[in-house]
């Protein structure tokens, strides 16, 4: 039954990300943590990421921006490492409130932003490769990355503010995801924390992602650009009230 209730929710979060190009750890975690734990969880997840990211990457591959690209791997790439090698220790309840109060107060601001002018709303012309914030983006998206596996929102605000939207989001956000989850999965090996009792359910996944996300991917260009900044908002809206709500609970308990 753990197995067939996993599958049901990878599916889903396989096609969440193939649509929007992010949130299948964000929504896949919480569901499954109850099944297998959330160490497990993490640790799946991550591996289970690099191959919905790759279908992206693929089908998306020709709007990579090199400059946000070269600015942003140096740095993230480290950044995952440390955060993968804390992870056999940190509290994550502290990080997860953290994490869902940015979330909810950043989405809730650019929702209200469109919300209020969306007839007057101007997306940005040209994609911004210089900015300071990659750098710092790129060291807490990394850290938050190999934490919880579950940092998509701080690259969601990034590429945003350097202009990349639908398409040339989803490209980007693959390419980096790919290369931040495959950069990690050697020390889950190397701390004997991988899962081996779960092997059933985590070969399963995979045929199940790759419906999930092709599926997904579908929907993409039928979504006029500005909804889907707007849908991406209202996700993280439901993924940060969350966040905060279970942390705080998990905290008082």
């Amino acid at each position: 039954m753990i197995i067939y209730l996993s599958l049901i929710a990878i599916f889903f979060s396989s096609m969440v990300y193939g649509i929007i190009g992010f949130g299948d750890a964000l929504v896949l975690i919480p569901i499954i943590t109850p099944f297998i734990g959330v160490r497990n969880a993490i640790v799946l997840v991550n591996i289970w990421g690099t191959f919905p990211a790759l279908l992206n990457f693929i089908k998306y591959r020709k709007y990579l921006d090199k400059g946000y690209f070269f600015r942003f791997i140096p740095i993230a790439v480290p950044a995952t490492i440390l955060g993968t090698f804390m992870v056999i220790t940190i509290e994550f309840e502290w990080i997860e409130l953290i994490l869902g109060l940015f979330i909810l107060g950043y989405s809730s601001l650019r929702l209200y932003q469109y919300y209020k002018r969306t007839d007057r709303i101007e997306l940005r012309k040209h994609i911004e490769t210089t900015s300071p914030l990659i750098f710092f983006g790129g060291f807490t998206y990394g850290l938050l990355t190999g934490l919880i596996s579950a940092a998509g929102p701080i690259n969601v605000a990034l590429l945003e503010k350097t202009g990349h939207y639908r398409e040339v989001f989803i490209g980007n956000f693959a390419a980096i995801g790919l290369v931040l989850s495959v950069s990690r999965i050697p020390f889950y090996f190397i701390g004997n924390i991988f899962p081996f009792d779960l092997l059933l359910l985590f070969i399963f996944a995979f045929p199940i992602i790759f419906i999930g996300t092709k599926i997904g991917q579908k929907f993409t260009p039928k979504i006029p650009v500005k909804l889907f900044q707007i849908l991406v908002f209202c996700f993280l809206i439901i993924i940060g009230a969350k966040s905060v709500i279970t942390s705080i609970i998990a905290l008082i308990g």
